[in-house]
């Protein structure tokens, strides 16, 4: 579900970062997005990932791991068994995308905006 780095990954670069005197300013902000993007990950990360999971076993009527239902999902979609305009589809597609954007970006202000008058 999530996009790389892993949030261990972010806390051991903002880690270095910091040791080394990360300079104000810009590269600060950096630092504190990365940790932030890496404690909302290690704290919803879990149930979002169980939520894509559910959501793909549904549609697909398979089981099996994140990157094979996402597999599976894609050919689905290229081969046309699964409908590009079908209902379960887009909505697991937009929950997948809210749900990232939960971790990577929540005060975008677009999103923000969307999920406050939402």
């Amino acid at each position: 579900m999530f996009d790389k780095p892993a949030p261990a990954l972010l806390i051991a670069e903002a880690r270095r970062a910091l040791e080394a005197g990360v300079a104000q300013g810009f590269p600060q902000k950096v630092v504190a997005n990365a940790l932030g993007i890496a404690q909302r990950e290690l704290e919803a990360g879990p149930q979002l990932v169980q939520q894509e999971l559910d959501r793909l076993t549904r549609l697909l009527g398979d089981d099996g791991d994140l990157p094979t239902l996402n597999g599976r999902l894609a050919s689905a979609i290229r081969t046309g068994s699964i409908a590009a305009d079908d209902p379960a589809l887009l909505d697991h597609l937009i929950r997948t995308t809210i749900a990232k954007l939960e971790i990577d970006q929540p005060a975008y202000p677009a999103f923000k905006a969307w999920r406050e008058g939402a």
